[in-house]
């Protein structure tokens, strides 16, 4: 995908969270669809001061002729002080070759960067979870990790659309802080037109329902700091962790105290009043009572026109 301006922009919304500096280490080389004039007016946009690179032109000639800047020169701007191309091809003369479906990381790029880019990269490897451990390991201790990749509407595009979830859960049990997570509705011209973006960290735990989201694509943003006490793990989907410890708590609950969680005159308490003689009954009740409930919202959910997810801003 490279590096559209929406996607500038989101990387200067972060700057403007915490400054860039240091090593960034891109998956692939990226493609910028931006002039430094525009990517300028973007900075300034998101009250970040640009460095004083010396700024050169896109290395393919369309992309020159229209004054597009190369990546190196907007990774300068951003403020960093070296950047490294890393891909499985000699293609596009990246720095570093490595396929990130194979296990090891090699040993010169482990915890080497202050920043890995993500811009359209993990969706084409086949082995995401090897591609996620290389992300990790390859982080020093308080660098980040970012990632932009298709959630929806882009069919063979790579092997996989990225669910938002899958950030959310790998990272978190792998104990890094997750900074932000958005939704982005592309336009139709996602390179040049700005994205609306959908704060997921900021929305309940609910799944989305099937077909709720519009014929756009749809795109994933995710920023994800390795802290002191970051592993590698293998996580569960956070859903049915939820759902699961909701159901072990519940059926726990002593009959009475089970009781107390329904108003009195619902049909729920009235149902779980004529089985409380029976534990395993009272249990197969509260079940059928959630779900239930969680088909009822569904149903409502599927004819609202807007996302669950609260609006983050354009970019």
């Amino acid at each position: 995908m490279g590096l559209p301006r929406a996607a500038i922009s989101l990387l200067l919304h972060e700057a403007h969270r915490r400054s860039f500096s240091g090593t960034i280490a891109t998956l692939g080389r990226q493609h910028v669809y931006a002039t430094e004039d525009e990517i300028r007016q973007l900075a300034a946009r998101h009250d970040v001061q640009l460095s004083d690179a010396q700024v050169t032109m896109h290395r393919e000639p369309s992309l020159r002729e229209r004054r597009f800047i190369s990546d190196d020169s907007l990774y300068q701007l951003l403020g960093f002080q070296q950047s490294i191309r890393i891909d499985c091809s000699e293609y596009e003369a990246p720095d570093e070759l490595l396929d990130l479906n194979q296990s090891e990381t090699p040993s010169h790029l482990v915890e080497a960067f202050d920043v890995i880019l993500d811009s359209g990269t993990i969706e084409h490897i086949f082995d995401v979870p090897a591609a996620l451990r290389h992300c990790s390991r390859m982080l020093r201790p308080g660098g980040r990790v970012i990632h932009i990749t298709p959630t929806a509407n882009c069919v063979d595009h790579g092997f996989y659309s990225i669910s938002p979830t899958l950030y959310a859960d790998y990272y978190k049990a792998s104990r890094f802080q997750i900074d932000r997570l958005y939704v982005c509705r592309l336009p139709n011209r996602f390179e040049r037109r700005s994205w609306q973006a959908y704060d997921y960290l900021q929305a309940g735990r609910e799944s989305l329902p099937f077909g709720r989201l519009d014929r756009r694509a749809w795109f994933t943003y995710a920023v994800a700091t390795r802290t002191k006490d970051s592993l590698l793990a293998v996580p569960q989907q956070s859903f049915y962790l939820t759902t699961w410890g909701e159901w072990d708590t519940a059926s726990k609950l002593a009959d009475g105290e089970a009781m107390l969680a329904e108003p009195p005159h619902t049909k729920a308490a009235r149902l779980l009043r004529t089985v409380e003689f029976s534990r395993t009954l009272t249990t197969l009740a509260r079940s059928a009572i959630r779900c239930w409930r969680w088909l009822v919202n569904r149903f409502r959910a599927c004819g609202e026109k807007h996302v669950p997810w609260p609006y983050a801003g354009r970019f």
